[in-house]
């Protein structure tokens, strides 16, 4: 298994491949690309247990040509089991419509008005959806291997938009698997601010029970430490939810400088906690038997302004 985020593009118009490709390269998606029906069976049939979504052109030969992206639909059921197929055409029709989801098409996507917009948000649910499944299919011991493997790809990867989205990935599954936290949304985005991790508090543990009903998750999956700026932001962030969110995880790898700890303390007397997670947190939360205990233990920290 590998950790969600590739797409598969199947579309005969170079100008559209390219649109598509610079949108999902900078979510941090693994863009694969088929230009015919042929060459989109061939990449289902090797690549398909890893694809979270396929995003099929309704006419492949042109605007003149058959609705051959739509016989696709039933190739994409067979050989991807998770990946969600959404069409998008320039020339819908009723009858094409109804097909579509009559074959099991997930989304259906008109070339018009806001286009980009929605093709990014219904790209980023079908992601969600995938990972979900994914993670539901896995057993205990799959889960600790799926966790090192993400986790693997977060400390290795160049690219700087795969890097955030790993990181992002890594803490909703380590959310996921720990008891109290499964679900959890990532890239939530209102138009004004864009939220990295958001987590549905259902703990019935004491420690979390009163801490509001969301937790906030800011990545950064920097080679440098992360400051006093980085938290300021995040905890303006907190303090703009109605009092609905009190908690937040800023998760960093490369660690925090002073001042970012020093950030934390002058805040101490409000309601905002911000839990600072560093390389060895994550570590010691995704090797852990019981990760509620690595969770309450980070909050402990937080709370008490304790060293290691």
């Amino acid at each position: 298994m590998t950790a969600p985020g590739h797409i598969l593009i199947v579309d005969d118009d170079a100008p559209f491949v390219r649109i598509y490709r610079e949108i999902f390269e900078n979510e941090g998606l693994i863009v694969i690309v088929a230009h015919s029906s042929t060459e989109a069976i061939r990449t289902l049939e090797t690549r398909g247990p890893q694809l979270d979504v396929v995003l099929l052109d309704q006419k492949l030969q042109g605007p003149g040509g058959p609705d051959s992206g739509l016989d696709l639909i039933e190739q994409v059921v067979r050989f991807a089991p998770f990946a969600k197929a959404i069409v998008v055409t320039g020339y819908a029709t009723p009858n094409a419509i109804e097909r579509a989801f009559e074959l099991g098409v997930y989304d259906y996507l008109v070339k018009n008005g806001a286009f980009e917009a929605l093709l990014r948000a219904k790209v980023r649910n079908a992601v969600e959806v995938t990972s979900a499944q994914r993670q539901i299919a896995l057993k205990e011991a799959e889960v600790v291997a799926e966790l090192r493997a993400t986790w693997m790809q977060v400390r290795s990867e160049r690219d700087r938009n795969r890097k955030g989205k790993l990181l992002e990935e890594l803490v909703k599954l380590l959310f996921r698997a720990t008891p109290g936290f499964g679900r959890v949304t990532t890239r939530l985005d209102n138009g004004t601010e864009e939220i990295d991790v958001k987590v549905d508090n259902r703990s019935d543990d004491p420690t979390w029970k009163n801490e509001g009903a969301y937790l906030l998750g800011e990545c950064k999956n920097w080679s440098s430490k992360c400051g006093a700026n980085e938290v300021r932001s995040f905890r303006g962030k907190l303090t703009t939810k109605y009092s609905r969110v009190r908690t937040g995880f800023l998760f960093a790898p490369g660690g925090f400088t002073k001042e970012a700890r020093e950030e934390l303390r002058s805040h101490k007397e409000g309601q905002i906690l911000i839990v600072l997670v560093d390389a060895d947190d994550l570590e010691r939360w995704i090797t852990a038997d019981d990760r509620l205990v690595i969770l309450r233990e980070l909050h402990e920290r937080a709370v008490f302004d304790l060293k290691r």
